[in-house]
């Protein structure tokens, strides 16, 4: 919760940084949290300072009282805020035709952040999602105020691999009419894995070895088997489909040699992830994914959103790990559903 007692937060000092606003049930804490999830180095480093990198800090939270809301066109529910400081860095102006979308590129028209701005700005618009805030960008003074409901899919990560029959086994219960690949030819097996038929003139030949001969034959035989296991295991991605309100919910499973930021911190994660990703593909992206979709996908949405929930608690109880939104912070497993 924010607190009466905070600083209020001067006009002159707020209108020329960006801004990072909050209701008054967002604790700074989670804030700091949301940080850490993106950045090595975020933590706070003195009272009312937030370091995100190095070079870029948030101070505050500030209060926030009518008289600035009005001024700074911030949204009724504004309690407080936070200032980034953070070196500008712009690119060339925006091509007309890349403006008009919603987002940062609307609210930089004359020349897009880029660089470390643009990484820390992309990092407080997520913020603002999650926490259903805003980001009020200086300069035009635009506020973006993302809709928290836009978050729809989510990827499970762990180092379970699901056999696409298994995964599908998984999914059935709670994603009715999961298309299903029609069933390929069995894979022909490797050298190393093959199957060898033992003619009967090659048993007598093993049977007439004496003991040596043979303790050196099956010592070559478990090197390659021990060789084989040494190996890293190859896992091919796949991905299941079913129909859903507005389109297709798919589930994409593969593998992945790199760390997830948010899970840098966990050992079982260090080695590579399994990722299982839950994603609406909607029948009009353009429209159904834009800032402002018509109140029909608004409401398949809605229903897309408790299928993939349905399914990422399936996954979890199947293969454990931890669950990420799109934003890649981590969701508790426990507010789904």
């Amino acid at each position: 919760m924010i607190d009466d007692q905070l600083p209020l937060l001067d006009r002159a000092l707020a209108e020329p940084r960006h801004l990072l606003v909050l209701s008054s049930e967002v604790h700074p804490d989670e804030v700091v949290a949301l940080a850490v999830s993106h950045f090595d180095d975020a933590g706070w480093v003195g009272p009312g300072v937030l370091r995100v990198t190095r070079e870029a800090q948030l101070t505050g939270p500030w209060r926030v009282d009518e008289t600035l809301r009005s001024a700074l066109d911030l949204p009724a529910w504004a309690a407080a805020a936070m200032l980034l400081r953070c070196p500008v860095e712009r690119s060339a102006p925006v091509p007309p035709e890349l403006r008009g979308l919603g987002g940062l590129l609307d609210a930089f028209p004359e020349g897009e952040p880029v660089g470390l701005e643009r990484r820390v700005l992309e990092h407080l618009l997520a913020q603002s999602r999650r926490l259903a805030g805003a980001l009020r960008v200086a300069g035009t003074g635009t506020v973006l105020v993302p809709d928290p409901a836009s978050a729809v899919d989510l990827t499970v990560h762990t180092t379970v691999w699901l056999e696409p029959g298994a995964c599908a086994r998984v999914l059935t219960p709670v994603l009715p009419g999961l298309c299903l690949p029609d069933d390929p030819e069995p894979p022909e097996p490797t050298a190393d894995r093959r199957a060898v038929a033992v003619s009967p003139q090659r048993a007598r030949a093993v049977a007439q070895l004496d003991e040596g001969e043979r303790a050196w034959l099956h010592a070559e035989a478990d090197a390659l088997d021990a060789a084989v296991l040494s190996r890293p295991q190859v896992v091919e991605g796949y991905a299941h489909e079913a129909p859903v309100p507005g389109g297709v919910l798919e589930v994409g499973v593969a593998g992945d040699e790199h760390t997830p930021a948010v899970l840098r911190g966990l050992p079982w994660a260090r080695g590579g992830v399994i990722s299982y990703e839950v994603r609406w593909r909607p029948d009009e992206p353009a429209v159904a994914l834009g800032p402002r979709p018509p109140l029909a996908l608004r409401r398949h949405r809605e229903e897309v959103r408790g299928a993939v929930e349905r399914v990422v608690l399936a996954l979890h109880a199947a293969v454990g790990g931890e669950v990420v939104d799109d934003d890649g912070f981590l969701v508790a497993v426990e507010t789904l559903g």
